[in-house]
């Protein structure tokens, strides 16, 4: 009987710990933004003017294109800028996953996609997922 009592005890703090945990780092994040990335591997290059999503036209395979980011800090303490991707253009995509702004600062991000030689033709997508948190050890 104790046994089980220590056990129940036991499970109820850990599901206490693992809520508090996740309330306090979830409210680390102060804005989350989303990009589309779109990409097209083909016999000729092109490129896409766009300025709201993360386009980069056609590209030939064995080729490479860079795109930027102006990321800035509008808060009044440094925060973390975490960036990720989904979807299949994942794959093409190389950029820094993390960056550190401090207050009014301002960085730009290179994002540059690499197109192995013999990748098949065809329209690649996704979404750059950008999280701004608050950096609380910096």
């Amino acid at each position: 009987m104790k046994t089980k009592l220590i056990i129940l005890i036991f499970v109820a703090s850990l599901v206490v710990f693992i809520s508090i945990l996740y309330i306090n780092f979830s409210l680390l994040i102060l804005e989350k933004e989303e990009i589309i990335a779109t990409l097209i591997v083909g016999d000729k290059a092109g490129f896409d003017t766009n300025n709201t999503a993360l386009t980069f036209g056609m590209i030939k395979p064995g080729s490479t294109l860079n795109r930027n980011l102006i990321i800035e800090n509008n808060y009044d303490f440094p925060i973390k800028v975490e960036f990720s991707v989904k979807g299949d253009i994942k794959r093409f995509l190389v950029f820094e996953e993390v960056i550190y702004l401090d207050s009014g600062e301002e960085k730009t991000v290179s994002i540059s996609t690499i197109n192995p030689v013999h990748e098949d033709y065809g329209n690649y997508s996704g979404k750059m997922n950008v999280y701004f948190k608050r950096n609380l050890w910096g």
